[in-house]
């Protein structure tokens, strides 16, 4: 999706020009002083971060999970159009819609690659729900329609022989372990997914692989300090 910022008022890929951040936010600092919310609040805060998450960590190919399209789709109202979290969302899915929307918002002018695989797709079709479903797969064939018939073919092959081998063996789902095999197969650097369970919690246990495995709120960590850049 290089190059590319349409509009995600339900039609693209991110946030509008006219996007305005909404109340009661978590992850961000209520300036008393200037009376908003603020990604910092004094150049010290802001130089850790830098320091923590250098601009060589910006992720800038990112492949995202089935729970995250979940999610933009579900609550698209709120992560693009910036409508309030309801009340009701536990705190852990509130914190990565709203990463989300900081991140899609950001992205609207970043030059990262998003993308999914047919696997996921496939996925995604599995949904019972009829009209969430078609939603789903609108948004999953949006993220795959850029790529390459060569590197698709090589990313399924690669699942393939990687699913079954010790290098993914610690996560216990076989869709996670082709999910993830077609992310490294595309050559993403990011594999974003809300999957705490069997995948968040098991990453440790992996061996050392060419990408992160990151929560919206950690891609969102690694984008925050440089977000100015694309503002």
């Amino acid at each position: 999706m290089a190059g590319t910022s349409p509009a995600m008022t339900r039609g693209g890929l991110f946030a509008s020009a006219n996007f305005r951040y909404v109340i009661n936010m978590r992850i961000e600092s209520w300036d008393p002083a200037r009376k908003k919310y603020v990604l910092y609040r004094s150049e010290l805060q802001h130089a850790a971060d830098c320091k923590r998450y250098p601009f060589k960590a910006v992720p800038l190919r990112i492949f995202l999970d089935t729970s995250v399209i979940n999610t933009l789709t579900k609550y698209s109202s709120q992560i693009f159009d910036g409508e309030p979290i309801p009340v009701e969302v536990d705190e852990t899915l509130a914190v990565d819609i709203e990463a989300l929307m900081h991140v899609f918002y950001v992205g609207g002018r970043a030059p990262w690659d998003i993308l999914c695989s047919p696997k996921t797709l496939e996925e995604l079709a599995a949904t019972n729900d009829s009209e969430f479903r078609r939603d789903l797969m609108e948004y999953g064939v949006l993220l795959t329609q850029n790529l390459v018939p060569e590197d698709l073919e090589f990313a399924t092959d690669f699942g393939r022989r990687l699913r079954d081998s010790h290098f993914v063996s610690a996560l216990p789902d076989v869709g996670d372990r082709d999910l993830i095999a077609h992310a490294i197969g595309l050559t993403c650097d990011v594999f974003c997914t809300r999957d705490r369970k069997t995948i968040l919690k098991k990453r440790d246990r992996l061996p050392p692989l060419p990408l992160r495995i990151l929560s919206p709120a950690e891609w969102w960590a690694h984008v925050k300090p440089w977000a100015a850049l694309w503002g």
